[in-house]
């Protein structure tokens, strides 16, 4: 078994992707994890969907302009992303029970979840399709 790693997405955020309205996480830094992770919602202490990201593609005016709503922003607002990141984000399941864990101190990008929450989350999501 896969050991997961879950990122903390910040309301209202997460309440997009949640509602299949934002496949494009937005990042500053690349990353070079790609399939399953979790999606914690920041400051709950619990999952609440798992995803897999498909690829990390970085952000140029036109890419912003023409994928504002995968971002869930305005072609404005994409704009000041230009540089960034978008983890995109594929087969996204919403957890019909939130999963806790416990939140490491200083974990702000990237947490690794234990073995026994990723079987939690892993069980969770299987009933969740």
């Amino acid at each position: 078994m896969s050991i997961l790693s879950a990122i903390p997405i910040k309301t209202p955020y997460i309440d997009q992707i949640l509602d299949g309205k934002k496949t494009w996480e937005i990042r500053s830094k690349f990353t070079k994890k790609i399939g399953p992770v979790a999606l914690i919602r920041s400051g709950s202490k619990t999952i609440v969907a798992t995803a897999n990201i498909s690829e990390v593609i970085k952000i140029t005016g036109n890419l912003a302009e023409a994928n504002a709503h995968l971002m869930g922003m305005s072609q404005w607002d994409a704009l000041s992303c230009v540089g960034y990141y978008a983890w995109v984000l594929k087969d996204i399941v919403k957890l019909k029970e939130p999963v806790p864990y416990k939140h490491p101190f200083g974990a702000v990008t990237w947490v690794t979840l234990d073995e026994e929450t990723t079987m939690k989350v892993n069980a969770e999501s299987k009933k969740s399709i």
